[in-house]
């Protein structure tokens, strides 16, 4: 059972890395970002608000994005007994609530991954995303915002995690190949992967009574 959270500035290769350490652990890959893009897609009220968030490159509200979040973490540990969380946390309040569910329901992170890369090159990578897969929201000014936001309320959580002893730091400004490596050595290490990862058979796991939590958690959100 492997339980890790990716963490990194936008554009450092969260989405890449993640569904990478998803195909060596068996674990459930969970992109925020794809669920909030799947929820905009659908036209609701949620989208709509969302839609608007994601606009201004603001982060969503914590209570809002625990309420879709956590149904999916419970989701996961029933089908794989694991995660890879892609763009969660983001906030102190938001990595302290999970803290606590995960403490709760016995399913707490293993890994904390925070990739980093200079901030021209993030720049430059969401430029051209932007491009490849038309993703309006992704002008310079918005970048730059987003960039902004992720070192004021995300940044503090790296000190958090590291001093839980559960933080690996890796540059992703290198070929994907070698970040690969440092990331398969260090989970080699822990036994979080085994020497024949890549061939990995999936993760299997209880999760336990945790669907009333998230039930709970979604509807004080909608409330």
């Amino acid at each position: 059972m492997v339980r890790v959270i990716m963490l990194s500035p936008p554009g450092a290769g969260k989405g890449t890395h993640g569904r990478w350490l998803t195909q060596q652990t068996g674990a459930e890959h969970i992109s925020s970002g794809d669920l909030l893009r799947a929820e905009v897609a659908r036209g609701s009220a949620l989208g709509r608000r969302l839609a608007e968030y994601s606009a201004r490159g603001d982060l969503v509200p914590d209570k809002l994005i625990l309420s879709i979040l956590m149904p999916a973490v419970v989701a996961a540990a029933r089908k794989t007994g694991g995660y890879v969380l892609d763009g969660f946390p983001r906030t102190m309040a938001q990595a302290l609530r999970s803290a606590r569910w995960g403490l709760e329901l016995g399913l707490s992170s293993d890994a904390v991954i925070y990739l980093t890369a200079p901030e021209e090159e993030l720049i430059s990578r969401l430029l051209d995303r932007a491009q490849r897969e038309g993703r309006v929201d992704d002008t310079l000014d918005v970048i730059k915002h987003r960039l902004a936001v992720f070192t004021r309320e995300t940044e503090p959580l790296v000190d958090y995690y590291r001093d839980r002893g559960i933080l690996l730091e890796v540059s992703t400004d290198r070929p994907e190949q070698e970040v690969r490596a440092d990331l398969r050595d260090w989970f080699q290490a822990r036994g979080l992967i085994s020497p024949g990862a890549g061939d990995a058979s999936v993760v299997s796991g209880a999760a336990g009574a945790v669907a009333d939590e998230a039930s709970a958690v979604a509807s004080e959100a909608s409330a």
